[in-house]
């Protein structure tokens, strides 16, 4: 009898998400962990259960049975969880680093479930992805929420949650522009070092917009600072426009105090991650993190 729940666990986020790269990046493991995990399964039982296709993967019949059977399974290990988390016999701190996005628009949304399903004594604090990063390398924190991916082999990256830059203006705008328009405009951005710019400027360049001819009047090293720019400057005469990230801007936006665009053919989102050391072995961290990455439904709209 198969007894390896974290086998079955891979073949539930792979049929969520229709894709093996994608479901790697959701359980922080690599791509070919995740084939090997699905190819024993399939050896065990000696049945094909997933079908490779060109647009994601399709479930056999008899996957499509064992889905059913380990989504059965999941939801009574969760049934149970508060009794199995009672006899892990903790009072210290969990410490989350936070970027400041995810710190004062998302984190908040779930630190009250957090605390009330899985455990109570959490503490957060609010910098930068680098930072935030930073703080887990030297053990000033458990597990950090960033907006960036920063390469390092001493962490496990997970894919948290999907996020929607937007670009807004201190003016009305149309509510579509078209590409080469975008040249006219005065642009606040992010200082060049920053992890969110090589993600406006890989979608820049898709739409064939060349980033070293828009007229950029300021960068600033957060994106927090320019949108404090922006709500310094609404009463200017320039229109000032920059991308920020949706949730961020979601008030100002609904108040009338920014004006958002779409460009024509393009939506720009980005990942965010949960970040936490690799070589870990604690019942408690697992369980908070497969908390936050899996069973916590949390709106960016």
């Amino acid at each position: 009898m198969l007894r390896d729940f974290t086998k079955l666990q891979t073949l539930i986020v792979v049929a969520q998400e229709k894709n093996f790269s994608k479901a790697s990046a959701k359980l922080g493991i690599s791509q070919p962990a995740v084939t090997q995990q699905i190819k024993f399964i399939e050896q065990y039982f000696k049945v094909k259960i997933i079908i490779r296709k060109k647009n994601g993967v399709q479930l056999t019949k008899e996957g499509e049975t064992l889905l059913l059977i380990a989504q059965d399974i999941e939801k009574n290990l969760h049934k149970y969880h508060p009794q199995i988390m009672q006899m892990i016999q903790r009072k210290d701190s969990i410490r989350f680093a936070c970027s400041y996005t995810i710190g004062h628009f998302i984190f908040p949304k779930c630190l009250s479930s957090l605390q009330q399903k899985v455990y109570p004594n959490i503490e957060y604090s609010i910098s930068t992805s680098l930072q935030a990063i930073e703080d887990l390398k030297n053990g000033l924190c458990e597990i950090a929420l960033t907006e960036s991916y920063i390469p390092d082999k001493s962490i496990t990256y997970r894919e948290w949650l999907e996020d929607e830059l937007v670009l807004i203006s201190t003016q009305n705008l149309p509510r579509i522009i078209h590409r080469e328009e975008l040249y006219s405009y005065t642009w606040i951005g992010l200082e060049m070092t920053k992890q969110t710019i090589p993600e406006v400027y890989k979608y820049l360049k898709t739409i064939n917009i060349n980033k070293d001819n828009l007229n950029v009047k300021m960068r600033f090293d957060s994106l927090d600072k320019i949108k404090q720019f922006m709500l310094e400057h609404r009463e200017s005469k320039t229109q000032y426009i920059a991308f920020l990230p949706y949730i961020q801007v979601k008030n100002e936006l609904q108040n009338r105090l920014f004006y958002s665009t779409k460009i024509l053919g393009v939506r720009l989102k980005r990942k965010l991650y949960l970040a936490h050391l690799k070589k870990t072995n604690d019942p408690l961290m697992d369980s908070i993190i497969e908390y936050i990455i899996f069973n916590n439904k949390i709106s960016l709209h």
